[in-house]
């Protein structure tokens, strides 16, 4: 369909054939009038500081230096001018009296005034002003001088300004912003073409015989297919009688290749005309390229080439505020032991592993609607359309690739998805929920990935508001100790006890320790939570000695944190002195989990306690996956039975040969035998008969 201006019918015709050479020759005809007429013709730009010659008579006034900036040409003309002149003639020629007296009168604007000819008179010259073209945010008009040697009546003046008007001065002022900028002009008024520049059919491929340059480059391929949608949002705009418009677009050059063009077109109010218009076409190959160069390196990562993690957010706003009936899902996920690899393997084939998984996904992507961004190292985000199942399904093919991807080391990917349920929320805050549901399969060999759904939302909520009040929870004393005594099975005397924790909350009441345990293990909490505890116990046993009882030891748990700690053994030893204890009354209680954490050092800190007088007890012995070698090689004196070797026990035979067998280890060790998880009585008397004398548990 070919372009057409407002309030026309769509069946525009072409100019006649030859139109091009009229409108040239009109050009050259008009050019030489004028310069018949004018002895001066010059560019103006306000904006940019630009003087620029076209034309100079110098038979009767002298020419200004060439090499002068606007600023400077118009000091250089004060001189020039007779005094009386000066301040209208500096007052003309400033950009905002122009733009008034232009907006009064849209052709042209004029003042006479004397200016110094080489004779040494002052003869009386006409200044006329043209508007030509908007070039950016500023104007550029053209400045013609005309000597009135005789004075004129003002009537004259006023029919030749009609005359000026009439011929509109089209091709002087076209051509003047041609050779001098590196703009190309064209003019339509309704369907006509009424001016092109030559250089424009010169430099892009098309028939341009009277046709207008848009049907032109639309019709005859020269247009890249990639940019019709900007195309055609501008020439809408167009239609649609908006008086200015602009688009960047590709045009096919003349030797078949593409090049950056700005295109702008611009209503002209000239008072005759109601739809006459001018365009601009400026060559920015260059300046588009370099800008596309740079906003590549701003916006991707240059070892993948995906986004980076800022300019990912920004694209995800975009994608799913402009898609709203789209299910987005974020995908967060980095690979397992990514640091080990390049340890092991140098850094370029983990960098080689990494534009593995970019290029991976980048298959995998439908590049209208889908993104993805390396975050940070191993880091990989995804925005994915079609819902869960769709986020599974690349889940699925993702791993299922690299699972063979190396013969000599493993790569496994765990993922954390968030589905987009409201449009509104921040990108940052997706990925940040994708991040929280990634953390709960870590690590798994069961599955490598998690949904944030209601129940993570729940049970991170839950923590978020107990990691709010722990530490007041500390400083108000709200943690109780608790105290689960040990039993000697054959008497029923109590011989120790261990101490638990529990959470006095003023309005939760009392909150269990699966409740709060397992997420101070994981933020550190544990250790603080850890030593209150042991405060309180030698605080409880002081008590007791004071009172003359004859106290038992009381075993404390220990979290594994502990032994990153080279200060372990002091402070246990100040903890004794401060309530002078003996050592063995604080019987230490650790979990076989501690042990696969930095074992050299666990071994010395160990050693260290234990010559210090601490007893060493290993707690749920048997869930383990090194029991046995624990037994061996670490410095216990109690080993408790996990509560599932008593259940086993008493309900079949190969249970009770495995419980009767480890009870019979630990005596050969010389190692105390304490049973958990005894609940009746039945478990109780199992025991006894298996050579274990000692249980904790409800019974």
């Amino acid at each position: 369909m070919k372009m057409q201006t407002p309030a026309k019918p769509n069946n525009s015709a072409s100019l006649p054939s030859g139109g091009q050479a009229t409108v040239a020759a009109g050009a050259a005809s008009s050019s030489a009038d004028l310069q018949g007429r004018y002895f001066d013709i010059c560019l103006i730009d306000f904006e940019a500081d630009v003087f620029s010659s076209v034309y100079h008579n110098p038979a009767k006034f002298a020419p200004t230096a060439p090499q002068l900036s606007l600023s400077e040409k118009i000091s250089a003309e004060l001189d020039m001018v007779h005094p009386d002149d000066a301040q209208r003639f500096a007052c003309f020629l400033t950009p905002h009296i122009l733009q008034q007296r232009l907006a009064a009168s849209p052709a042209l604007t004029a003042e006479s005034i004397r200016i110094k000819a080489l004779d040494g008179a002052y003869h009386q010259v006409r200044i006329t002003v043209f508007p030509t073209l908007k070039q950016g945010s500023g104007h550029m008009y053209l400045v013609c001088a005309e000597d009135l040697e005789q004075p004129q009546a003002v009537d004259e003046i006023s029919h030749e300004n009609e005359v000026l008007q009439r011929q509109k001065l089209d091709a002087l002022p076209y051509k003047a912003v041609v050779d001098h900028t590196r703009t190309l002009v064209f003019e339509w008024s309704g369907n006509d073409l009424t001016y092109l520049s030559q250089r424009i059919p010169d430099l892009l491929a098309g028939n341009y015989d009277g046709r207008n340059p848009f049907d032109v480059w639309r019709e005859d391929d020269v247009l890249y297919t990639g940019d019709m949608e900007p195309f055609d949002t501008c020439l809408a705009r167009l239609a649609l009688g908006i008086r200015s418009g602009e688009m960047t677009v590709r045009l096919r050059r003349r030797d078949g290749q593409y090049i950056w063009c700005k295109v702008t077109y611009t209503k002209l109010d000239d008072g005759e005309s109601d739809d006459r218009y001018i365009g601009t076409l400026n060559d920015v190959d260059a300046a588009t390229r370099s800008e596309q160069a740079l906003r590549l390196r701003a916006e991707h990562d240059p070892l993948t080439g995906a986004y980076n993690t800022q300019t990912f957010f920004e694209k995800i706003d975009k994608l799913i505020k402009n898609r709203p009936n789209e299910q987005y899902c974020i995908l967060r996920f980095d690979v397992a032991g990514f640091k080990a690899i390049n340890e092991s393997f140098g850094l370029e084939e983990g960098n080689r592993l990494l534009r593995g998984i970019a290029r991976l996904i980048r298959q995998r992507l439908t590049a209208e609607k889908e993104i993805f961004a390396r975050l940070t190292a191993d880091v990989f985000a995804v925005c994915l359309t079609g819902g869960s199942e769709r986020s599974l399904q690349f889940v699925q093919a993702l791993s299922l690739r690299l699972e063979h991807y190396s013969d000599t080391f493993r790569v496994k990917l765990f993922f954390g998805i968030c589905p987009v349920e409201n449009p509104r929320t921040p990108a940052h805050i997706l990925c940040d929920w994708a991040y929280l549901a990634q953390k709960t399969v870590k690590g798994s060999d069961i599955t490598n990935f998690a949904f944030y759904d209601d129940a993570l939302r729940k049970r991170l909520h839950d923590e978020s508001y107990i990691t709010d009040q722990m530490y007041e929870a500390l400083e108000k004393h709200q943690f109780r100790l608790f105290l689960q005594p040990k039993v000697q099975i054959s008497s029923g005397r109590i011989v120790g006890a261990e101490a638990l924790v529990r959470w006095q909350h003023p309005t939760d009441g009392l909150i269990l320790p699966g409740r709060f345990i397992p997420l101070f293990e994981r933020n550190g909490f544990i250790m603080r939570l850890d030593a209150y505890i042991w405060e309180q116990t030698c605080k409880t046993l002081r008590i007791w000695l004071d009172k003359k009882y004859d106290p038992t030891p009381i075993s404390v748990n220990m979290s594994r944190l502990h032994f990153n700690d080279d200060d372990l053994p002091a402070k246990l030893v100040s903890l004794m002195n401060k309530y002078n204890l003996p050592r063995h009354m604080l019987e230490l209680e650790l979990t076989e989990s501690a042990f696969f954490a930095n074992e050299p050092r666990l071994v010395r800190l160990m050693n260290e306690l234990r010559a210090a007088g601490f007893v060493f007890s290993m707690d749920d012995f048997g869930t383990g996956y090194s029991s046995l070698s624990t037994l061996r090689d670490l410095p216990f004196s109690v080993v408790k039975l996990d509560r599932a070797f008593i259940s086993d026990g008493t309900t079949n035979r190969r249970g009770q040969i495995v419980a009767r067998n480890t009870i019979a280890l630990a005596h050969d060790l010389d190692m105390t035998i304490v049973a958990e998880g005894v609940e009746t009585k039945e478990h109780a008397r199992f025991l006894l008969n298996s050579g274990c004398n000692c249980a904790q548990g409800f019974y």
